[in-house]
């Protein structure tokens, strides 16, 4: 099980240069690209905020970490307690947990890009049950060249990008829970190489999410979210 507190809180992985978009973050961070008016990174903790109760983030930043800084503050002004862990040169986003003083003992994991499709509170309940220190959202890969995961029965076997794990239908849906005791036990600076090592040793339980992952990783993906909003 993932040790998780009946609130649990959020770490928000906001490090990363945006290098597939490089038009839209060479004066902004990817974080804070504009939705409607709204920066991205605001719509994604408000979301948790409104979905889960979720009020303790951690947001561990990178690349114009100041801009981030100024946009969210501290969050009272959105209802939340953010800290900030910028990193003080590229570790990597699996380094930048381990370089993050304020690191919760377990916690919900997201990243910049990606907008909460997923009940937080339904995910922690499940993680929690799971009888894993770490469990990963999944669902169908919407491509064969997206499946990063590969699944049996109801743990990750394996994880790997470009290209995916060899038989590999599924991929990971943006929300993790961990314990922070598994970045002792597991190496690695990126995900492929600390997923990786906690699917083989068996430490990854699989929790399967149907719902569509909102994410804005791309210029494509950003600019088609773009063009949904203004819609909607």
């Amino acid at each position: 099980m993932v040790a998780l507190p009946g609130t649990p809180p959020l770490v928000v992985l906001a490090g990363g240069l945006g290098s597939r978009m490089l038009h839209h973050t060479r004066s902004t961070p990817k974080a804070l690209l504009p939705v409607g008016g709204t920066p991205f990174l605001t719509e994604l903790l408000q979301a948790f905020r409104d979905r889960g109760g979720i009020v303790d983030v951690l947001l561990c930043t990178g690349h114009m970490a100041d801009q981030v800084r100024d946009e969210i503050g501290d969050g009272s002004r959105l209802g939340l307690r953010v800290t900030h862990s910028p990193e003080p040169e590229p570790l990597g986003p699996i380094g930048a947990l381990r370089y993050a003083a304020d690191l919760p003992d377990a916690f919900l994991l997201t990243y910049c890009d990606v907008l909460p499709t997923i009940d937080p509170l339904w995910f922690a309940e499940r993680a929690r049950s799971c009888g894993r220190p770490a469990a990963m959202a999944v669902g169908p890969a919407p491509t064969a060249a997206e499946a990063n995961v590969r699944v049996r029965d109801d743990r990750v076997t394996a994880y790997a990008k470009n290209p995916g794990p060899a038989g590999a239908t599924d991929c990971d849906r943006g929300l993790l829970a961990l314990e922070k005791s598994t970045l002792d036990r597991h190496p690695g600076r990126d995900e492929r190489e600390f997923y990786g090592s906690l699917a083989r040793g068996g430490e990854l339980a699989a929790v399967p999410v149907r719902d569509p992952v909102v994410d804005i990783g791309t210029a494509d993906r950003y600019e088609t979210y773009l063009r949904v909003a203004e819609t909607s």
